[in-house]
């Protein structure tokens, strides 16, 4: 029997229920989507969100004497991990230039690496792929010329077309300087591209698509006196990079390495964002945007104190169009001890940057990969030391809310780059 107080009620709260909902973000529509959160093993991670909602991964870990690329795949279909790099190549990378990953169409996964090869600090850039979603991986090919000399710090950016970029370092020049080249299919690359023949040596580059078919590429330059300062260049027709700007003009004199590059990201209307570490002027962290395609950029903008030293930033736009800064707080004070991960959010409104909030207690070389558009879904994977191991984490942005991890088992002190 109904009775028509009660139906009325009923009627209320589901009027007031769907009020509340209308309010809320669009993130908490989503949140149907299964979130997940990992650590295992390993270090060096390099993450990238399927059309499904599935989170693929690489990343290094020590097997004995060598170090050897794995995959996992996280979400709603979890498989791995799968040994990637075969027996006998040895994987030489780091945080600062991790394997990459790439999807391509219909599923293909590509990942590259840099390996050694016999003589001082030789290496070779090595290419595989997986048709099977991951289960098995191809033989090794080369993106470049096979020869005795040094290829790392490989970034690399899919086109809506399905073009994949690959950027590295190599000393083909005569110095270390900047190739590029292109590939549909994992196997065969287009004749690479000498960008610039004379760069930063020692300092990954960054490769973005963006979602009108052109892709950034960002490197550290080096200008007369040892002026490392970056560049940007652009292309709709890759691996063809030419003109190019400075990305900032800091003016860092440095004769020596200074181990970190930029990061690229793109908004939802096209702005383009770069985050980067910099001695020129007040030591610190910066970012910039451009609203006309990397034409000109705005002023850059300091996003840590001159007390303590910070490095190795990421950079991303997150659900609600919020740009976020990720990085390392190598010596802190404060309410932040130890080697912790800071993120710092922009109110798409105000263009205010939030304060430092902490989102992992210990980690270095964070990365952020998003999905949707603008970024429906976001993940931070990082590599922490448990003990006298490191380990790999990965978990959905929202649940880092509270920066402590307790369920991933990291260290408060974060481990030394190996490679």
């Amino acid at each position: 029997m109904n009775d028509p107080e009660v139906t009325n009620m009923r009627s209320g709260l589901c009027a007031a229920l769907l009020a509340v909902l209308t309010l809320l973000p669009a993130t908490a529509h989503a949140a149907a989507a299964p979130s997940f959160q990992a650590s295992f093993s390993g270090r060096d991670p390099a993450v990238q969100w399927d059309k499904a909602g599935s989170l693929h991964a690489v990343y290094v870990e020590e097997q004995g004497e060598d170090a050897v690329v794995w995959y996992r795949r996280l979400g709603a279909s979890p498989s791995g991990p799968v040994r990637v790099s075969p027996p006998g190549v040895k994987v030489v990378t780091d945080g600062n230039a991790p394997p990459i990953l790439a999807i391509l169409s219909g599923g293909l996964l590509v990942t590259a690496y840099s390996a050694s090869i016999p003589g001082h600090w030789k290496s070779e850039i090595r290419v595989q792929r997986s048709t099977d979603h991951g289960a098995t991986w191809s033989e090794t090919r080369l993106p470049h010329p096979q020869r005795v000399g040094t290829h790392s710090f490989l970034s690399a950016a899919v086109t809506p077309a399905g073009l994949l970029t690959l950027a590295w370092l190599d000393d083909s020049s005569g110095h270390m300087g900047l190739q590029a080249a292109t590939t549909a299919d994992g196997l065969t690359f287009s004749p690479r591209q000498t960008v610039d023949a004379g760069t930063c040596e020692c300092c990954d580059t960054a490769l973005l698509a963006g979602k009108g078919g052109t892709v950034w590429l960002a490197y550290r330059d080096v200008e007369g006196e040892d002026i490392r300062d970056f560049r940007i260049m652009r292309s709709t027709a890759p691996p063809r990079f030419k003109g190019g700007t400075k990305l900032s003009n800091d003016g860092w004199h440095l004769n020596g390495c200074p181990d970190t590059g930029a990061r690229l990201a793109e908004a939802a209307d096209g702005t383009l964002w770069a985050a980067w570490f910099t001695g020129g002027g007040q030591t610190g962290i910066y970012v910039t945007s451009s609203r006309n395609g990397g034409a000109r950029f705005a002023p850059r903008t300091l996003l840590t104190p001159a007390e303590g030293l910070y490095r190795h930033p990421e950079i991303a736009v997150l659900p609600g169009n919020r740009a976020a800064v990720v990085y390392e707080g190598v010596r802190t004070a404060g309410a932040f001890p130890g080697h912790p991960l800071l993120a710092r959010l922009r109110d798409p409104r105000t263009g205010a940057w939030s304060a430092a909030r902490r989102v992992a207690p210990g980690g270095i070389f964070p990365r952020l990969a998003v999905a949707g558009k603008p970024g429906e879904r976001a993940a931070l994977a990082f590599t922490c030391r448990a003990g006298q191991q490191t380990k790999v984490v990965i978990a959905d942005w929202e649940l880092l809310g509270g920066g402590d991890l307790p369920w991933a088992g990291c260290d408060v002190e974060s481990p030394k780059p190996q490679g």
